[in-house]
């Protein structure tokens, strides 16, 4: 007779998985008229944004800066895409930003662009856009640390808010950079000021960034954390064409909370005449604008 065969069911390979590529939808609709939306155009751009900033409208085209990350994660790199307004079909784009290291803040104005890159030193790299088809970098500075806010000062002039940072990449404390900029193949920081072990919410909220520009005055959120000095407040500058200077810190008194003693973290900041005005979740004060002397103080409750 014949053998005895025992059939097995083999396992069927299983294909290899892929990771999906990293992109960014953008869809355009006509708000103009009364009623629902229009839909006009989409599009799509390879990474990631890192927020609004990275969006900007000028001259009938979309400039779009986003981060892609490679397939295994080791490796990174940014670009600036150019996008047609009207129909979001790709005119340009320029890239090899930061290869290696992602975005950290991205500023559009007009037709120039600003994108810092980080990871062990901070790249700020100026950006050509005039021509939608053919954008380019025009220059780059590389310095310690990383701005994660920008925001135009006077003509020529960047604002940074950031970490400083040593030559591993690990962060110190806030850093408020001022750059001139006013040779794009040539941007250079003018002046530094560094507060040790401390952190801002400018970093990731613009609205709790001021900057006056009739004046130059500059009030920033600061918390210190060193064991030797913890402090929540805001910290006031003078930023005018050569530096950034200390005035002072605008502190709200210190409240009880369940038998510990706490000082409450400014949020926001503005001039009224000539006055600042600063909020935090425990009240309202008013201080001088410019001596900083106390005016008020208006108790949330």
């Amino acid at each position: 007779p014949e053998p005895r065969r025992t059939l097995t069911n083999s396992p069927k390979p299983r294909p290899t998985p892929t990771v999906p590529p990293e992109e960014t939808e953008i869809h355009r609709f006509d708000i103009r008229s009364p009623g629902a939306p229009a839909y006009v155009a989409s599009g799509q751009v390879p990474g990631r944004l890192l927020n609004q900033y990275s969006l900007s409208e000028y001259d009938g085209h979309l400039r779009v800066a986003t981060t892609l990350d490679s397939a295994d994660g080791d490796n990174s790199s940014s670009t600036v895409h150019v996008l047609r307004a009207d129909t979001l079909a790709k005119s340009g784009e320029v890239g090899g930003l930061g290869n290696g290291e992602r975005i950290y803040s991205v500023r559009f104005i007009g037709p120039v662009g600003y994108c810092v890159t980080f990871k062990q030193v901070d790249p700020l790299y100026t950006l050509d856009l005039r021509d939608p088809s053919a954008p380019r970098v025009t220059g780059e500075l590389k310095i310690t640390g990383y701005s994660a806010y920008l925001h135009p000062g006077s003509e020529g002039r960047l604002i940074g808010i950031g970490q400083e940072a040593s030559e591993q990449g690990r962060t110190l404390g806030t850093q408020i950079s001022l750059f001139d900029v006013s040779d794009p193949a040539n941007p250079r920081r003018l002046s530094q000021l560094f507060q040790k072990e401390s952190g801002s919410e400018a970093e990731w909220d613009p609205h709790a960034f001021l900057y006056w520009p009739r004046t130059g005055l500059s009030v920033i959120p600061l918390s210190t954390y060193a064991e030797s000095e913890q402090e929540s407040g805001a910290i006031v500058l003078r930023i005018d064409d050569s530096g950034v200077s200390k005035l002072g810190m605008i502190t709200h008194p210190s409240q009880d909370l369940r038998e510990h003693t706490y000082q409450p973290g400014i949020q926001r900041s503005m001039v009224i005449g000539e006055e600042i005005w600063t909020v935090s979740y425990a009240g309202v004060q008013v201080n001088d604008a410019t001596t900083l002397a106390e005016r008020a103080w208006i108790p949330s409750t």
